[in-house]
């Protein structure tokens, strides 16, 4: 007997060095966003509790933005080329669009329902700052759920229905890269501390202009 396992769903965690050294003006620059009112207004019955700014964040000004806007972008490289490994040719110039960004502020009580990122390739969460999160309680963790779902649960199943979600506990400085089209939410959240997180939407595209180096 041979097994053939199929459609595998890659994940990918990174840390980033240089996490402590902007941490506190990033988290200025999300509370400076809330309070201009620079809001997504973008489902705004899945979530509660939360601030949701703009998806223009990458494109903020800021030496903090742009140093994370470029490191996110190396990751991003980084992931597809290993989950499209053999699938990628050597002749390709592979283009990252960081092309949707925006920050959560997120309260005692604070959610966002089950979702995807529609029009997008990879997505990413990066922990700003965890605060109250916990991973014995699950509070406040993100959620990502297995996306091919079973039409009839019995004995013959235990292998599926009992992975149909995983919890991510996130760090201070870390990023996971995700399929766009992973669903995901974020647990509810309790704390007297306020929940930052960065997300950014991307789309990867072959200019086809010059050789590139894959990373490995």
């Amino acid at each position: 007997m041979q097994a053939i396992p199929l459609w595998p769903v890659m994940l990918y965690d990174f840390q980033w060095e240089d996490h402590a050294r902007y941490q506190d003006r990033l988290k200025q620059i999300c509370k400076e966003q809330e309070q201009k009112k620079n809001i997504s207004n973008i489902a705004v019955d899945a979530k509660r509790g939360l601030y949701e700014s703009g998806f223009d964040f990458c494109k903020i000004q800021d030496p903090a933005v742009e140093a994370l806007s470029h490191w996110i972008k190396d990751c991003m490289f980084r992931a597809a080329a290993n989950a499209n490994k053999g699938y990628w040719s050597r002749g390709m110039n592979i283009e990252i669009e960081l092309h949707e960004s925006w920050c959560h502020i997120t309260r005692d009580g604070g959610y966002h329902d089950m979702h995807t990122h529609p029009m997008s390739s990879w997505s990413s969460i990066y922990y700003l700052d965890c605060a109250d999160m916990d991973a014995d309680s699950k509070n406040g963790l993100n959620r990502f759920y297995c996306p091919y779902q079973n039409m009839y649960i019995d004995a013959g199943t235990a292998w599926t229905t009992a992975n149909t979600s995983i919890d991510f506990k996130g760090e201070d400085g870390m990023l996971v890269i995700f399929p766009s089209w992973l669903p995901h939410n974020a647990l509810t959240y309790r704390g007297k501390r306020e929940r930052y997180v960065i997300a950014v939407n991307c789309r990867i595209n072959n200019a086809n202009l010059s050789n590139v180096t894959l990373a490995t």
